[in-house]
């Protein structure tokens, strides 16, 4: 009996001993030097995605039509304003071009001044999810 209890105890501490092995081999995969990458590029993501948030902000409808009138309107008005936000949305059946990206509405109204001469049929808007 005495040499079974000795050799249950054995085998526990061999497999603890494994145990521990294991878990500090993974403390190791995370002081990678790939982490600090991995952060950066995670960051820069999360910062494309906050730049252009159509639902919380106030845009400009350009163009409610079709696919070719819609990319032909964006790569227009994209090459004039370059430094104003832009998307083309698929709104089934037709692409929506919106432009701008403004917390106030006055800032929208603002660009639609701007740009009213050149897109007469342009709007504000405030898409919803």
């Amino acid at each position: 009996m005495n040499k079974l209890r000795s050799y249950r105890v054995f085998i526990i501490f061999i497999l603890t001993f494994f145990a521990i092995q294991d878990s500090t081999a993974q403390i190791n995969v995370i002081e990678n030097k790939d982490q600090q990458t991995i952060d950066q590029l995670l960051e820069r993501k999360m910062s494309q995605n906050n730049q252009f948030s159509l639902y919380t902000n106030y845009s400009v409808q350009l163009k409610n039509g079709l696919k070719e009138e819609a990319e032909e309107i964006y790569k227009e008005f994209t090459s004039k304003n370059p430094l104003i936000d832009a998307t083309i949305i698929f709104a089934n059946p037709k692409f929506k071009v919106v432009v701008g990206n403004f917390k106030h509405k006055i800032e929208a109204e603002h660009l639609l001044k701007k740009i009213s001469k050149e897109y007469p049929d342009a709007f504000i808007v405030r898409l919803k999810p």
